[in-house]
């Protein structure tokens, strides 16, 4: 699930690749962006929890 542009260009890039067959991907590349995808999502929830917090803090809402 991409989250931004830039994810999706990076997945399009592997799939180009991996469309050239496996050993023309560098899998320690993958795994590095893999990795940044899975941590992506719960940070950024986690980020806009804490913004909300404090948003709604700071506003008295």
């Amino acid at each position: 699930m991409p989250i931004s542009t830039t994810q999706t260009l990076v997945g399009a890039v592997l799939g180009v690749g991996m469309a050239r067959g496996i050993g023309a991907l560098n899998m320690g590349v993958i795994r590095n962006i893999v990795v940044s995808w899975v941590i992506t999502l719960p940070v950024g929830a986690a980020l806009a929890i804490v913004i909300f917090y404090v948003l709604r803090t700071a506003f008295g809402v």
